[in-house]
């Protein structure tokens, strides 16, 4: 997350929200929150529904939570999927935005 926060102003500038999704219970997720606070919206999942349905629940040979990336337009669509073997596998931000900036390019041609 320290490397989304880095650059949480690039992301603003192209109109998109970042948000988290902290696979944990509630006060567990507060707790962390507190301590590292964001810039950016955070929810929880203390059932790993979300998890489960993005297909980044913890894998066996995964040492925790697999890290999963998602671009997801207005209309719900998932434009972008990433979703490492481990947790520490997470897309540089240059890669994020590039991938933003292409969609948004389509989304002007195709308007």
């Amino acid at each position: 997350m320290e490397q989304l926060r880095q650059d949480v102003q690039k992301f603003k500038d192209l109109d998109t929200e970042i948000v988290v999704v902290a696979p944990d219970i509630l006060e567990n997720a507060l707790r962390f929150f507190s301590r590292f606070p964001v810039p950016f919206t955070a929810l929880v999942d203390e059932s790993l529904e979300v998890f489960q349905q993005y297909d980044v629940q913890s894998k066996l040979l995964s040492l925790g939570q697999r890290p999963g990336l998602f671009i997801i337009d207005q209309t719900g669509t998932v434009r972008f999927a990433y979703i490492g073997e481990q947790q520490w596998e997470i897309p540089e931000n240059e890669l994020v935005l590039e991938k933003l900036m292409e969609i948004s390019e389509t989304e002007l041609i195709t308007d």
